[in-house]
């Protein structure tokens, strides 16, 4: 079995670039709406539904109903090829990642771990191998911003050969 350990590095912009967006207001460019009672931050990530393929994006919400606690294990990992994949906390908690760029096969040895400060969302590029949403509590809602249309949208490996833990 080949072992692999991850160690959690913070999610900044530049970091996660090559896997998608983060998505957060700290130092971010803004401006005023609604006469002034509001800041809009603007266009901070790049959804993709493959409307060339029938996309269109939906709105959802999740809820983390399971403890993980670290050193965390990654037994799974999913992509989805179609379009691009949000997630944004509707709390200040925390959020642990582990991805890696888009290619046809799953190589472990590739992926990286980041986890946010609580506040950051992030968008998922098409075809970026990422863990399941996962949570140090339960309750945790999540925004979700994706794909429904046609075509199989989300691809999944296990790993049977490689034990991935990603810790702080």
């Amino acid at each position: 079995m080949i072992k692999i350990s991850l160690k959690l590095e913070p999610l900044t912009s530049q970091a996660f670039e090559p896997f998608g967006d983060v998505i957060e207001t700290d130092n971010v460019k803004h401006f005023s709406i609604n006469a002034g009672t509001i800041e809009r931050y603007h266009d901070l990530a790049k959804v993709d539904v493959g409307t060339d393929s029938g996309g269109r994006a939906i709105i959802s919400m999740a809820c983390s109903n399971e403890l993980t606690e670290l050193p965390a294990q990654v037994p799974v990992v999913e992509r989805h090829p179609l379009g691009s994949q949000a997630f944004i906390p509707m709390s200040d908690s925390p959020l642990f990642l582990v991805v890696a760029e888009p290619s046809e096969t799953v190589d472990a040895k590739k992926f990286h771990a980041f986890v946010s400060n609580g506040r950051q969302g992030i968008n998922y590029r098409p075809g970026v191998w990422h863990m399941p949403l996962i949570a140090l509590k339960t309750g945790l809602k999540f925004l979700v911003i994706d794909r429904a249309g046609p075509g199989d949208n989300c691809d999944e490996h296990y790993f049977d050969d490689v034990e991935i833990t990603m810790h702080r």
